[in-house]
């Protein structure tokens, strides 16, 4: 006969109602006591009825994260927290990746807003226009935007500090003695860590009174990294009569498109042209130079998004801080140098 809650409650030596918030809220539980009831759960095999509990809760058990591709590093990362914290909750995640492609992000919106289907949402960098984010904001179940921010004090935001990041590396290569400095990002026009990057790339010069050649600043609208777009690009920016002294990519996939092309034409780095990147991924480490980069805390986005997400499911009313920013931290490595030049 298949094991009930009662058998485990009776073997773990607490409550029918322990055993569900072990289940359902395992942080309004002790440790030791969680521990318990998993070990009674393990050794009587018991198989929670997700049909039943759904049901009684008027809930699916269910979490949509919407990204625009699984490609990034860290929205990868961010998921993965994500994953983790849904299993934690015995809960499920349904993935919806964009691809940056129009039509399914408009696909999986009337998904999530027409039916029932999910307990809440997480949309990790949103390329799409306020008004269908907005869409989103006034369905049924709770939203979480991670790198994006809404004119709406109720939809709660989770941002890495992307002015800091580009800040950072900048001013790294400013105080080297650069001054001609190119920057790749992307372009969108309602995506919020690229405005933010274009604040610190400018903060940073005007804090040693100069301006960014306008001419040096690239923003690509794709959504992906790995792409002849990029490429050419980078190339053409190196083929100017006065050529950047310095790079900044706004990640280090792009990073290393520029060793990439640097190397195809027996540019030096950081000889002959330094070079930083975003994200502090583990390829960045390995390449020849090392690449300076700016590390990121891409689980805890995932971690503290999910950890809002989750609250305002079980607390619809509980108040939110509007705006979390994460901190980062530059990562100095072998791919920068002074210029060679005189500038």
């Amino acid at each position: 006969m298949p094991a009930k809650m009662q058998d485990v409650a009776r073997l773990a030596g607490v409550s029918t109602a322990t055993v569900s918030r072990a289940l359902n809220t395992p942080e309004l539980v002790s440790a030791e006591t969680h521990q318990r009831v998993m070990a009674a759960i393990h050794e009587l095999d018991y198989k929670i009825n997700l049909a039943a509990r759904n049901l009684r809760t008027n809930r699916t058990g269910t979490l949509a994260i919407v990204i625009p591709t699984i490609a990034d590093p860290v929205i990868n990362r961010a998921v993965e927290a994500v994953e983790d914290a849904a299993i934690e909750h015995g809960m499920t995640l349904l993935m919806c990746s964009t691809r940056g492609e129009a039509a399914r992000e408009q696909a999986y919106i009337r998904l999530l807003t027409q039916q029932t289907v999910v307990d809440g949402v997480l949309y990790i960098s949103p390329r799409a226009a306020p008004e269908d984010v907005r869409r989103l904001a006034h369905g049924a179940a709770p939203l979480v935007l991670c790198n994006y921010v809404m004119d709406d004090a109720r939809t709660p935001s989770v941002l890495v500090d992307h002015v800091s990041s580009i800040y950072q590396a900048t001013r790294h290569l400013l105080a080297l003695g650069h001054r001609r400095i190119a920057l790749l990002s992307l372009d969108a026009p309602y995506y919020t860590p690229a405005r933010m990057r274009r604040e610190g790339f400018e903060r940073a010069f005007a804090e040693v009174d100069a301006a960014p050649d306008p001419a040096l600043i690239a923003e690509i609208h794709q959504p992906t990294y790995a792409n002849d777009e990029w490429q050419a690009t980078i190339r053409d920016l190196l083929d100017r009569d006065n050529p950047p002294t310095a790079v900044v990519a706004f990640n280090d996939e792009v990073a290393l498109q520029v060793y990439a092309v640097c190397r195809a034409r027996g540019i030096r780095i950081p000889q002959d042209l330094s070079v930083t990147g975003c994200d502090d991924s583990v390829s960045g480490r390995y390449v020849d130079p090392p690449l300076t980069t700016v590390r990121v805390p891409a689980y805890e986005l995932g971690q503290v998004a999910v950890r809002h997400l989750l609250r305002r499911i079980e607390q619809p009313r509980a108040r939110l801080p509007r705006t979390t920013l994460l901190d980062v931290v530059l990562v100095t490595r072998g791919s920068c140098a002074p210029p060679h030049v005189n500038l």
